[in-house]
């Protein structure tokens, strides 16, 4: 007999039903996480499985789990016991629909998809070597007669053309926020055929921020999920916020996701690097002061800060000036490379002239990001570094004092290159790459191991976003291969300023994030209360961080 998600003690019911999936009190240690002697699932990926299946009762779920926790796998776990009964769509952002098919090739699977006799010849390959290629497409064809896997995209042009039917289905979502907006038509689409969808379809979303920005997005996610829908926009928050920004009327708030969701914090912290963030405040030249007045002029934007919904588009002229400064196209154009020399970068850039000088003595791999991909991001940038001792590996290929740009401007093919050669354990100490110059196009899906430093060049308008960043160097097992010493990562968010003004756009957009990131993390404490596996994974998630398991 299986609880019932209106039982009035769900969460104790679900510990004494699914008894055998509770986390020791005793941690593993580091060796035993890192260096595992054999691949085990773990007791989070064991549950999900054993609580939706063709034998339960529970049809939908947020899977709330933490960077490091396995839940790719977990939802793989939860496909692969229905791959012979039901049709199983994948739904994931375009770039990572390999690293979905490398998971179902992984361990996580067994031999399902990939036998340990090819895992051997894969190993001792290159991946341009025949063998290995026809190895994939071997393993691809097996994959595609149980998952049809699709980009957002062509699964909402799917459902719109009614080429993908519902009925009788496991829809699994990753990275599930990335469809949430109140205005999106991903969102509009996805939402009208689940609420018309036959009753037994059953539906996985996952994500490790459920609340990317605000809270409002909170009702978008668990209205996909829940019959009671709960409030949406003002609504939500006239019903759930007070007046100090604080939740209130949380038992019903509590009440309405009660049973669709479940929360892992992971993997412990001991096996990621030790971080520390430095908040860098760069002062503006007062010809970058000039450019930067000039243009917040034309752009005039009268901005609720707080309230309004904005995108990375919102003031970007300004936050452009603030990385490098130039009035219009026209005037870059007829810069000279000895203005990206370091002697008179400090008047276009305090931010690239305060970065290059202090990379010069980091011995280390660098992870440079900027949310600007073009003169007022990585373009400049480049230039700069190639004006102060550095060289593109795309045009010079491996060697001292190296970067690789990584956008959305080169090839999948080179990307991956540019990756495997700069996580070789040979390149530590980046001899063959240092820097990795990253655009939006990395914020996930990407590895960087053994990383020292990560630079931010500009904020962003949420801790979810930096977060998203720093989690390309700061993962799980990531400097395992380090002395423990060095398992550490330094981070540097740099904000430029300047004595006459009160509050540039930098620090405004840092101020921003950091308000939203206390509000989000109030609704965040409601929703690790009222997962459904509170008290079996306590022992874990409450670690670093105490709160009472309460449905």
């Amino acid at each position: 007999m299986y609880p019932k998600i209106g039982d009035p003690n769900l969460q104790e019911e679900i510990a004494v039903t699914y008894s055998k999936y509770k986390i020791p009190k005793k941690k593993k240690t580091f060796d035993e996480l890192c260096f595992p002697k054999t691949h085990t699932l773990q007791l989070p990926q064991k549950f999900l499985a054993a609580y939706i299946n063709p034998n339960t009762p529970y049809k939908k779920i947020l899977i709330y789990h933490k960077i490091g926790s396995g839940k790719t796998c977990a939802s793989i776990q939860i496909a692969e016991q229905f791959k012979s009964k039901r049709k199983i769509y994948v739904v994931l952002p375009a770039f990572l629909i390999n690293g979905f098919k490398n998971e179902l090739r992984s361990q996580c699977t067994g031999e399902n998809y990939l036998t340990n006799e090819e895992r051997e010849v894969l190993s001792s390959n290159d991946p341009t070597h025949p063998v290995y290629k026809e190895i994939i497409d071997k393993s691809n064809v097996r994959i595609d007669e149980h998952y049809n896997i699709y980009s957002y995209n062509k699964f909402i042009k799917g459902l719109t053309t009614k080429t993908i039917k519902l009925a009788n289905a496991l829809v699994i979502i990753d990275e599930v926020q990335n469809m949430i907006s109140e205005s999106g038509i991903y969102y509009e689409v996805l939402y009208k055929r689940i609420k018309k969808a036959p009753a037994d379809l059953r539906l996985v979303l996952m994500s490790a921020t459920p609340i990317f920005d605000k809270p409002t997005e909170l009702p978008l996610l668990f209205n996909l999920l829940i019959k009671n829908e709960m409030p949406m926009g003002d609504d939500f928050y006239g019903q759930y916020l007070d007046e100090n920004d604080k939740v209130k009327n949380v038992d019903q708030l509590k009440q309405s996701i009660k049973g669709y969701i479940s929360y892992f914090a992971g993997a412990p912290s001991y096996v990621f690097p030790k971080s520390t963030i430095n908040i860098i405040k760069c002062p503006m030249s007062n010809f970058q002061l000039r450019m930067y007045s000039y243009i917040a002029k034309i752009e005039n934007k009268e901005i609720s800060w707080i309230q309004s919904d904005l995108t990375n588009s919102y003031y970007s002229g300004t936050r452009s000036c603030s990385n490098f400064a130039f009035p219009n196209v026209t005037y870059y154009s007829r810069l000279e490379d000895s203005d990206f020399e370091m002697k008179n970068l400090v008047k276009y850039s305090c931010k690239y002239a305060t970065i290059i000088n202090h990379i010069k003595n980091i011995k280390g791999t660098i992870f440079i990001y900027s949310n600007f991909r073009k003169i007022g991001g990585l373009q400049s940038l480049a230039r700069a570094l190639r004006m102060n001792g550095y060289s593109d590996y795309a045009t010079e290929g491996a060697g001292l004092n190296r970067f690789a740009i990584w956008s959305g401007a080169q090839t999948v093919g080179y990307r991956d290159l540019v990756r495997a050669v700069f996580n070789l354990k040979s390149n530590d100490d980046g001899s063959e790459i240092k820097i990795i110059l990253g655009s939006p196009a990395i914020r996930e899906g990407v590895s960087l191991l053994r990383l020292s430093e990560i630079h931010l060049v500009d904020p962003c308008w949420n801790w979810s976003r930096i977060n998203q960043i720093l989690g390309r160097g700061i993962r799980f097992c990531s400097h395992k291969n380090l002395p423990e010493i060095k398992r550490k990562v330094d981070v540097y968010i740099y904000l430029a300023v300047h004595k006459l003004l009160p509050e540039s756009t930098d620090q405004k957009i840092m101020n921003m994030a950091l308000t939203k990131q206390i509000i989000n993390k109030r609704f965040e404490k409601v929703l690790k209360e009222a997962a459904i596996d509170c008290e079996l994974f306590k022992n874990a998630n409450m670690e670093d961080e105490k709160y009472e398991c309460k449905d």
